[in-house]
């Protein structure tokens, strides 16, 4: 029980962080701009803290979820978590450069391979965790939460895809990154539906 509320204390330490940033980086569009551009200039490293939190809110929950995915989806589980944990904390050790710039470094180049395993993986290894939880009669009682909050996730990642694609369909000359590509806001969906799962899952812990 600790554990999990451990985990929902640094989800919404998380979810806190990004509301601040939002109001205190003004200069930043969120139409079109990734919430990892928040690790630039100042106020960066309440950006690096917030996916410090993430990592960590994933972490904890992960150890208190241990015992109960014993299954094979609960054993991949296991392991895609904790490669997304190591993803979520090189992202806060990486610091990204901006969407625009056409050179990267490899400090960036390291964060968006984090962000990608993030962005790309984490409903997977949610639903073969939900998948795992769901065969044990004890988790039963809030299958509809937990198959709501995946089919949430998915959207999350679904939206942020379906917005780049449509913006470049729209207009062909919007790059792959820019103000004619409205990714900024599905970021911002993605990431707040990656962390109601991960308090969704914390919350019903507290039930045992």
């Amino acid at each position: 029980m600790l554990l999990a509320i451990v985990s929902i204390f640094f989800a919404g330490l998380f979810l806190v962080i990004l509301i601040l940033l939002h109001s205190l980086k003004r200069e930043l569009d969120p139409a079109w701009r990734m919430i990892s551009e928040y690790e630039i200039g100042r106020f960066g490293w309440m950006m690096r803290l917030a996916f410090f939190c993430w990592g960590a809110s994933l972490l904890t929950l992960l150890v208190a979820l241990w015992p109960s995915l014993g299954s094979v989806s609960g054993t991949l589980a296991r392991g895609w978590l904790i490669l997304i944990v190591a993803a979520l904390f090189g992202a806060g050790i990486f610091k990204t450069d901006p969407i625009t710039e056409i050179t990267n470094s490899l400090v960036n180049t390291l964060h968006s391979i984090c962000g990608a395993v993030v962005i790309l993986t984490f409903p997977i290894a949610a639903s073969l965790c939900v998948h795992s939880l769901l065969q044990n009669a004890a988790w039963l009682p809030a299958q509809a939460q937990l198959i709501g909050v995946t089919v949430l996730v998915w959207l999350g990642m679904l939206a942020m895809f379906a917005s780049i694609i449509i913006s470049r369909a729209i207009d062909p000359s919007a790059g792959r990154a820019g103000p004619k590509v409205y990714q900024g806001w599905p970021n911002r969906f993605l990431v707040v539906a990656y962390t109601v799962w991960l308090i969704t899952i914390a919350g019903n812990m507290l039930r045992f």
